[in-house]
């Protein structure tokens, strides 16, 4: 028997895998794989046919650094490769309220599918539940909301493994220098992934005794 994928629409993929990165935030919705050589009488069509329209809504902060500005340019140049996808991005706002309004305004347009990397993950969360109430598949990238029912995925970084690993690495540079001390210049404090990374970099000093995180 074949192990080929029944067909599945675009839309159908884009709810059921959601699929998310924080380097090209719209990812093929199709294999990248070589075809694989079907068995004779195998009909199947290919998979990276035009499915039915699907609009996404995208919402993030202001591009204020490398990062952020990377998420945008990627999604849009991913979405213009599909032809039966359409990108409906807002203008990135770092005020809560703005971006919430934001949100709104892509539920009452009544996207397929929405993609929030929130300025204030706990801030955005009611706006989160309110598209899931509506029936709109939430993707929520990189700031986690608050509860898992706001989601359908969420797509993010090992923020305590981040901090952890730069502190490591502080610590193998300065092992050898007695009384070291280092600085911490943290992100921003409300944000849960902030804590994450310093507790995780507090963590890893603790394994070196000639050091001392002396300010914050």
């Amino acid at each position: 028997g074949s192990t080929a994928m029944p067909e599945t629409s675009r839309r159908g993929l884009l709810f059921g895998t959601a699929a998310v990165s924080a380097g090209a935030l719209l990812t093929a919705c199709t294999s990248n794989e070589p075809k694989k050589t079907e068995p004779a009488g195998n009909s199947a069509p290919a998979d990276d046919k035009p499915g039915k329209a699907v609009t996404i809504g995208f919402a993030g902060p202001q591009a204020d650094h490398g990062w952020l500005n990377a998420i945008n340019v990627n999604a849009k140049s991913r979405a213009e490769t599909y032809s039966d996808v359409t990108l409906e991005i807002t203008e990135g706002s770092n005020d809560t309220a703005a971006q919430i309004g934001q949100v709104k305004t892509l539920i009452n347009k009544k996207v397929d599918v929405l993609v929030v990397l929130p300025a204030d993950g706990k801030a955005l969360t009611q706006v989160g539940l309110e598209a899931m109430r509506a029936g709109i598949p939430v993707v929520n990238l990189d700031r986690i909301f608050a509860s898992p029912q706001a989601y359908r995925c969420w797509v993010g970084g090992d923020n305590y493994g981040m901090g952890l690993n730069a502190g490591h690495y502080i610590g193998e540079q300065l092992k050898d220098k007695p009384n070291a001390k280092v600085v911490e210049l943290a992100g921003i404090d409300n944000l849960e992934l902030t804590k994450q990374r310093s507790q995780g970099f507090a963590d890893a000093l603790k394994n070196y005794s000639n050091i001392k995180l002396v300010a914050r």
